[in-house]
């Protein structure tokens, strides 16, 4: 093979041309073969530029990926801790409402055990007092034999003058009868028409809270009471000198306990006590049934023109004089019932279940506001509000040092066979009240032709005024109206008061029991409330 290197022109020296020629291509190959080295350099420069470049970017791409990576492993613990926190608070949460459904179930339990104790004590005391009476009668029977023997025995001495005596004395005692019965013939027929109420007694039941404005408007409704007791007094007489009303007051007096007594808030509890009519599943239409009933009751009622009663001295706030201040006395009668009635109820029933209170309080104050029952255009819910003061004064700034006898008379203790009741009763009682004193109150008529007979501003004045109780003088009565009025109607009264309601329920849930140090379970019951609004209807105060 003919090595390339070797050129022929190389030995050719014997021609200048040739070599010269020779050498130009040595020089030409050379040349060439140095760009080729030089290309060659450049491009392995080139390529460990680029090398090093990767292995730069590859040394920062791994720096960030372990960077990512211990970030990465920083949330990842984090998202583990909280998620490990939320499981333990749950825990805590699901343990302390467990406790708390222990706690209720304990107090309802507890609550259930006292009724039957109270009840089987009533029921023992009420077997005793039988046997006692019974006992009694023997006695009784035994002694009027033993007279009635001795009697016997004396008179058969004296028959006859005995005789004579008795047959005289019979003889005046019916003259006399007969005298009395024609002057009360003509008393009735000159008070038919028109009814005249002895004055109220002076032996009123003052409770005073140191405030003048909220005393004398309790003194005017504790006046209000007492000629409602008067004036039930007066229809009794009255109806014993006419049988047509006295049948019409017993059945009207029925029909309105029965009404009243089955307004609930169960599903089917509202069967309208109708005779004919069968119960129905529908609440709306139960409801319906028994206001027809109440309002065709009390329509009835307006039939009677005679006896008439000053209207006026049931109203808190009399209108000016007028020509005529007389209504029918059997509808006054008749609301009278019908407010002790619905007081019955809140106390029975909304006492043990505050929202049952709500359809006694809508027919309530639907009944206060219809045309028909009021007097010259004025609703005489007034008379429903007179026994509230009786029996639950702490809502219009009444109230007393409940250590005391006196003190617990005046915040609305009650007593049975001379005892005060106890503090459970007395809650219950509170709560139901306080329930109904709310369902009634807070009732929107916008939509309504009819007029509001006792508009919101009512319950805002009532919270005002038990909310706003010195610290150092709040009982547990307080605290236990205030949590019926308020539980179960807080969009209620956030939809009537906005921004000034929402600042009213942290005044009275948060700040009043906190201040006064929530010695009382009726305290600390309120003072939950705001923590039950928060979880079970997101409202935050």
């Amino acid at each position: 093979m003919l090595d390339v290197t070797e050129s022929p022109y190389k030995r050719a020296s014997d021609s200048p041309s040739r070599q010269l020629l020779w050498e130009l291509s040595r020089l030409s190959i050379q040349t060439q073969q140095a760009f080729q080295d030089k290309l060659d350099k450049d491009a392995d420069g080139r390529e460990a530029a680029h090398r090093a470049a990767l292995a730069k970017a590859a040394a920062e791409h791994e720096r960030i990926r372990k960077g990512a990576e211990r970030e990465r492993d920083r949330i990842e613990a984090q998202i583990q801790r909280e998620r490990k926190e939320r499981e333990e608070e749950e825990l805590r949460e699901i343990d302390r409402l467990r406790q708390e459904n222990a706690q209720l179930e304990l107090d309802k339990k507890r609550r259930e055990e006292e009724r039957a104790k109270a009840l089987e004590a009533e029921e023992k005391k009420a077997a005793e007092q039988r046997a006692a009476q019974a006992q009694a009668q023997a006695e009784a029977a035994a002694e009027e034999k033993e007279r009635a023997k001795k009697a016997a025995q004396e008179a058969e001495a004296a028959k006859k003058a005995a005789a004579q005596q008795e047959l005289a004395r019979r003889a005046e005692e019916d003259r006399k009868a007969a005298q009395e019965a024609a002057e009360a013939r003509e008393r009735g027929l000159k008070t038919q028409n028109t009814a005249v109420l002895p004055p109220p007694s002076k032996a009123a039941f003052v409770a005073t809270s140191g405030n003048p404005i909220h005393d004398a408007e309790h003194r005017r409704y504790l006046e209000i009471h007492q000629k409602l007791k008067e004036f039930r007094k007066y229809m009794v007489e009255q109806s014993k000198q006419n049988a047509q009303l006295k049948q019409r007051m017993g059945d009207f007096r029925r029909t309105l306990r029965k009404c009243v007594g089955q307004l609930t808030g169960g599903q089917a509890a509202n069967a309208a006590p109708v005779s004919g009519i069968g119960l129905s599943t529908n609440t709306a239409a139960n409801r319906s049934l028994q206001k027809a009933e109440i309002i065709k009751t009390l329509q009835a009622a307006i039939q009677f023109p005679h006896p008439q009663v000053d209207v006026t001295l049931f109203l808190a706030t009399p209108p000016p004089p007028t020509t005529d201040t007389k209504g029918p006395a059997l509808l006054i009668y008749l609301l009278n019932i019908f407010a002790k009635a619905l007081v019955s109820q809140f106390v029975n029933e909304a006492g043990v279940s505050p929202k049952s209170a709500d359809p006694v309080g809508t027919i309530g104050s639907l009944i206060f506001a219809t045309n028909d029952f009021c007097w010259n255009g004025i609703s005489l819910i007034d008379i429903l509000i007179a026994k509230y003061h009786v029996i639950c004064p702490v809502l219009f700034g009444i109230y007393g040092d409940e250590s005391t006898n006196e003190g617990k008379r005046r915040s609305g203790w009650i007593q049975d066979d001379g005892a005060w009741i106890t503090e459970q009763r007395h809650a219950e009682r509170m709560t139901g009240l306080g329930a109904g004193f709310a369902a009634i109150s807070l009732r929107n008529y916008s939509k309504s032709k009819l007029q509001n007979p006792y508009p919101y501003y009512n319950f805002w004045t009532a919270l005002a005024r038990v909310a706003n109780v010195p610290p150092n003088q709040t009982t547990a009565t307080h605290f236990t109206v205030l949590k019926a009025m308020i539980e179960n109607n807080e969009f209620r009264i956030l939809d009537f008061f906005g921004n000034a309601g929402k600042m009213a329920l942290r005044r009275a849930l948060i700040e009043l029991p906190q201040q006064t140090g929530m010695h009382s379970v009726a305290a600390k019951a309120v003072a939950i409330l705001p923590d039950i609004l928060r979880k079970e209807k997101k409202l935050y105060l």
